[in-house]
Order: structure tokens, then sequence, then C-alpha cells
């Protein structure tokens, strides 16, 4: 028995897909952002009033053997908060679409990051080549660095022998 999918079920919560063609060996997804509103970054205030929209294209996971391009649709929009000092903001998107500035989607990052963990940089990027992953050897190195970054900022226990070796 076969069964039905919707275009939802390629794209993260939070995306509305617009179109999906398929153009030689590539699945382009154009998508855009589910609610109609969006909070400014800087002071939180809510706003509707769109100023412009420019595309972002990250690299996403493959699919069925193809590469799978990602065309989100970006809206900037008005602050409307009278001391706020951004006049203009882009909308940002939940964490596990992308993050702000990203060349990746979170899923395709998560997978670099324990690719990089797993086998180090040139057998990843061989491992990467034949999923059809978009990245080097450099990329799965970085993402690894970036990781161990990340999680040790987040002290907040001091033990005893930590404790002796900072009073001197």
């Amino acid at each position: 028995m076969a069964s039905q999918f919707s275009r939802r079920d390629f794209l993260p919560a939070g995306l509305k897909a617009d179109q999906v063609e398929l153009v030689g060996n590539t699945v382009r997804i154009h998508s855009r952002s589910a609610k109609a509103a969006a909070a400014c970054p800087r002071c939180g205030t809510v706003s509707r009033h769109v100023h412009s929209r420019y595309r972002r294209r990250p690299a996403d996971l493959p699919a069925h053997g193809r590469k799978v391009e990602l065309v989100l649709l970006v809206r900037r929009f008005r602050c409307r908060a009278l001391r706020c000092p951004a006049r203009i903001f882009a909308e940002r998107f939940p964490p596990d679409v992308t993050w702000p500035h990203a060349r990746r989607t979170s899923r395709l990052q998560g997978l670099v990051r324990h690719l990089g963990l797993a086998l180090g940089g040139r057998p990843a990027q061989a491992l990467a080549a034949r999923l059809l992953l978009p990245v080097s050897k450099d990329t799965f190195l970085r993402s690894i660095r970036d990781a161990a970054t990340a999680s040790s900022s987040d002290l907040r226990v001091i033990g005893i022998d930590d404790w002796a070796v900072n009073r001197h």
C-alpha cells in the first residue's frame, strides 16, 4: 500500500513550501516562514510591516540520491519601537531550521559535526562525497573546534582542585 506524503514532510517545522521543482539532479525547494510577523532581535517588538525580501540558500541534506537546494525567502521588517536602534531587521528562523548567518541547515550541521567527531577531516570528506554532502575536510575540523569551544564555555560547577589552583 502506498503512503501519501506532503511537501511539509521535506521541511523542518516552521517553514512553508511554496514550490518544489526538479532541476537536473537537484531538488529545489522554495520555502518561507509560516509566521506572519517577526520579533525584533534587539528590543523584542513584534512587527508585521514588511520592508523588503531576499533569498538565502543554506545547504541541506540530500534526499533520494539527489542534492537538495533549499531557497529560503527571508523578509526584512521595520521595527516600530521608537527607541530601538534597529530600524530594519531580518526575520529569524527557528534554530532547528538554521542559525543566523549560517551556510548550512541545522540538520546538516549536526551531521557534519558527528561525522567530524567520528572520522576526522579526510575520511569524513571521503564519506561525505559519497553521501552527496557539500562539505570540505576543513569544515569538518572547524565544526569540531566550534562544538568544543561552545561546550567548554558553559562551566557551572567548580571542583575543589580547580578552586585551589585558581587561588594562587
